[in-house]
């Protein structure tokens, strides 16, 4: 992106021209072969064409100023784009204005270039569904193959990134959404701490877990996206506090490659590898190459083999199902959906369930039939977050560790409920051509001191594997062909 903009600013080509260049990619190499963009901004290149005329006026808006940016299609917009979540329900919906963070991203002057696909409702519809399915979308499929799994909700934002689609894209995560398709797209993507992006306007899981952070093909990609997303602070987010230390922080700044000297990382070993020594742990996980790249940058790699950890008492399920049902009919009803509860969303998919809901809707019911009241579940939220946090702490004191580092999504069943950040970069691929991820996880409000370390380690190691060159590609497609405008696309079902 830091390119991008430099480009733009020299004159080697216009906003116009690098929209115009997105939305040719994903027509050709996007419909109906991978389907990570489920809708586009009839209104890019109107937005694009202010952005260049801004430009010869001598105005840039901020640092992202003409570049266009996809956003996972839960996060709502005051435009012409729909919001739906996937779900067949939310076809015609629109949200009633900007979401916090898309208001801050048009401040730095992105051009949001459309929606990206996700497993429906974030993954929080069925049990047996499909990573990456929405009844509006069809499947998301990985361009390193279409038999593999491409991992949790931000399915279609990992996608985009990795093809080169937008200049960067946007996810959400309630427990590894955003980590996990990162990692299995070989992008970076990061979670950022809890309060630091407003959550305002996003279609909900569980307010204790719920953030939404950016996805990109480098740590300052990300850097780039993170500083608009999170500089003002949202009064409105109950836990924007939390993060009141970090808001309004230039992460470009952070970027530096002697980030990890003399710090010490503790690589989350396997729980089972018993007395196994700190070499076999380390080559059994694959991460020999990264934790070379890490002490390369000058970092001190130990191996740390956490205890096992479970949630006490109700664990997060009855949380995540009362937290769901209340905050999507009361995201339902702020922004007008054509469909106001979500009684009236599973009414309506049982009228054509296989075009509907194909894969069922019994997480729905479940949330639907939760029976916690606000007090019960706040106090389950509350318990697993002091559970989540002393455990954190308690590795990272223990070593006088400045950050974890695991594999994928190691932990990620813990970090959301503590709050605390943690950024996916690419460690290489498995001997069968799977991507996979270093996750470095730090201390709530860490978000800069995170960034440059990832960031040094990108650049000890160099270990993005690009997907392989789409079908219909040739030797010249990748960077020439222009064709302008953009339309609406529905790959499950055309709504009546």
């Amino acid at each position: 992106m830091p390119q991008l903009q430099s480009d733009l600013a020299a004159g080697r080509y216009s906003a116009t021209e690098l929209v115009t260049y997105y939305l040719h990619r994903i027509r050709k190499y996007d419909a109906n072969q991978l389907r990570s963009v489920i809708e586009l901004n009839p209104d890019a290149l109107n937005l694009a064409a202010r952005a260049d005329a801004e430009q010869s006026l001598g105005h840039q808006r901020g640092p992202l100023h003409g570049l266009p940016i996809l956003l996972k299609d839960n996060i709502g917009t005051g435009d012409r784009l729909h919001t739906s979540a996937g779900a067949a329900a939310l076809a015609a919906a629109r949200c009633d204005r900007d979401a916090h963070l898309v208001a801050g991203l048009r401040t730095a002057g992105a051009v949001i270039l459309g929606k990206t696909n996700l497993s429906e409702w974030a993954y929080w519809m069925s049990y047996a569904g499909p990573n990456g399915f929405s009844a509006l979308g069809g499947q998301v499929v990985s361009p390193y193959d279409e038999h593999l799994d491409p991992f949790g909700s931000s399915t279609g934002s990992a996608v985009a990134a990795t093809m080169n689609l937008a200049a960067a894209t946007v996810g959400t995560e309630t427990m590894g959404s955003i980590v996990a398709p990162s990692a299995r797209a070989s992008v970076v993507g990061m979670r950022p701490t809890l309060g630091l992006v407003s959550r305002d306007r996003i279609v909900p899981i569980s307010d204790e877990c719920d953030t939404a952070g950016p996805i990109g093909r480098t740590v300052s990609d990300v850097a780039a996206v993170l500083t608009a997303m999170a500089s003002e602070r949202d009064l409105e987010d109950r836990h924007s506090g939390r993060a009141e230390r970090v808001h309004g922080t230039d992460f470009l700044t952070a970027l530096d490659t002697g980030a990890l000297r003399g710090k010490r990382i503790g690589l989350l070993g396997i729980e089972s590898a018993g007395s196994a020594s700190d070499e076999w742990v380390i080559g059994n996980a694959g991460l020999a190459n990264s934790v070379r790249a890490m002490e390369a940058a000058g970092a001190r790699v130990v191996v740390v083999r956490p205890a096992p950890f479970e949630l006490e008492g109700s664990g997060f399920a009855a949380e995540f199902n009362w937290s769901f049902r209340e905050g999507v009919n009361a995201y339902l009803e702020a922004t007008d959906a054509p469909v106001r509860t979500l009684a009236g969303v599973i009414a309506f998919n049982d009228q054509n369930p296989g075009r509907y809901a194909p894969w069922g809707q019994d997480r729905l019911r479940d949330c639907l039939g939760s029976p916690l009241g606000q007090e019960e579940a706040r106090e389950i939220a509350r318990a697993n977050r002091r559970q989540a946090r002393d455990y954190l702490n308690g590795l990272l004191d223990a070593e006088d560790l400045d950050l974890l580092a695991g594999v994928d999504t190691m932990q990620s069943m813990i970090y959301p409920f503590a709050g605390f950040p943690a950024i996916a970069v690419p460690a290489g691929a498995a001997p069968w051509g799977t991507p996979f991820s270093v996750t470095f996880i730090g201390r709530p409000q860490s978000d800069a001191d995170l960034i440059g370390m990832a960031y040094a380690f990108e650049q000890a190691s160099r270990f993005r594997v690009p997907p392989p060159a789409p079908r219909g590609a040739d030797s010249h497609s990748l960077e020439t062909g222009r064709r302008p405008g953009g339309t609406r696309w529905t790959w499950g079902f055309e709504p009546s």
